[in-house]
């Protein structure tokens, strides 16, 4: 998958904007707060439909103007698309070769994009629901049905508790929604279980490739149940067994809302005992483990955009990053030194300054 054109309006600092991509590795090179992260936003923006940056996409569009536009041409496995996305103060407008689209989740997935940015090292220390959103998000890149479910199963988790909140629980209806969320759930911990089962070899060739370590990682999936068994029967008898304290509490106590995921390293918790750097390299071969399983089962690279990662590392480190790059990947790069990217690939290079962009190589 390669992004072949990209055209900006009036997104953050960025007027106006039209760029080719004839590369496969983009740099784009420039002091900070000149506007590089704004055009990766933008290609994360455009494949997931929001900001990694903001919760509110309001702060996308340029201050003082009424509207943004994002626009581009994907390519995949030689078919172009053209993508564009509309964000005014009446909502989100999507279309696929200029043809509307009412639902996000058949926009997601046209423009695959992995990101690197330094927030991600917070990985390991933030709460289990932040690392819940990294998973899904990741997840759902690869499938579809993955996001229909979990879509499903937090509408039917908003009914439960809903419900919960009334002075008057009767335990029979009760029991039909529990039983209804039960289901809507089983799927999501087989596809989460299957995911990070799939995901741990190859977190664990690229770690050793970019550190040179022999350590063991696992990328732990914490579930509400045992993997192993009749998962219905013991998701759904643990929520009964909670029923009291979901009534007290007016809230559902159990279920896969609670899920977490941990990184360990040789059976103890990264978060624990590693050093910035070794945290630093974990989250780069993670990424580049789904990177891969992307591949996999797509049979197409996805879009990897690197935010200001060269600066945090070393050259030797730098390097390693480079050479493990497959050759057929598309890739942007956010530095505020070239020298940072050395590379015998051939590459575009283009310098941005107060949200202006020139390309110079």
């Amino acid at each position: 998958m390669k992004v072949k054109n990209l055209e900006l309006k009036q997104f953050r600092n960025i007027s106006n904007l039209n760029l080719s991509f004839n590369k496969n590795i983009n740099v784009f090179v420039g002091d900070n707060g000149q506007g590089k992260t704004n055009i990766i936003e933008s290609l994360v923006y455009l494949s997931s439909g929001r900001s990694f940056r903001v919760s509110s996409d309001e702060y996308l569009i340029q201050y003082g103007k009424e509207f943004l536009s994002v626009i581009a041409d994907i390519e995949d496995q030689n078919n172009t698309q053209n993508l564009k996305v509309v964000l005014s103060s009446a909502g989100k407008y999507l279309q696929v070769n200029q043809q509307p689209l009412k639902k996000m989740t058949e926009f997601i997935g046209r423009c695959n994009v992995v990101l690197f940015n330094p927030e991600d090292i917070n990985f390991y220390s933030n709460s289990p629901r932040k690392r819940r959103r990294e998973i899904d998000f990741e997840l759902g890149k690869m499938s579809k049905r993955y996001l229909n479910q979990l879509s499903l199963s937090n509408k039917l988790l908003s009914e439960r508790n809903a419900y919960l909140k009334n002075k008057n629980v009767d335990q029979d209806f009760l029991e039909i929604l529990t039983e209804k969320l039960v289901d809507a759930s089983i799927l999501i911990i087989e596809m989460r279980a299957k995911f990070v089962h799939a995901l741990n070899p190859i977190i664990n060739h690229y770690y050793h490739l970019l550190s040179d370590s022999k350590d063991h990682i696992v990328l732990h999936y914490k579930a509400p149940i045992n993997l192993e068994g009749d998962l219905k029967a013991q998701l759904l008898s643990k929520m009964q067994d909670s029923f009291q304290r979901d009534c007290d509490f007016k809230v559902t106590q159990n279920g896969i809302h609670r899920d977490d995921f941990i990184f360990m390293i040789n059976d103890i918790p990264v978060v624990n005992v590693s050093s910035q750097g070794q945290k630093r390299m974990l989250i780069i071969a993670f990424k580049l483990a789904i990177v891969e399983l992307i591949f996999q089962s797509r049979k197409t690279y996805p879009i990897l955009c690197l935010d200001d990662l060269f600066s945090e590392l070393d050259n030797v480190r730098r390097e390693r990053v480079l050479n493990v790059l497959h050759e057929e990947m598309q890739v942007f790069i956010t530095t505020t030194d070239l020298d940072y990217v050395k590379s015998k690939r051939d590459k575009s290079v283009f310098k941005v300054v107060s949200g202006n962009v020139e390309e110079v190589i």
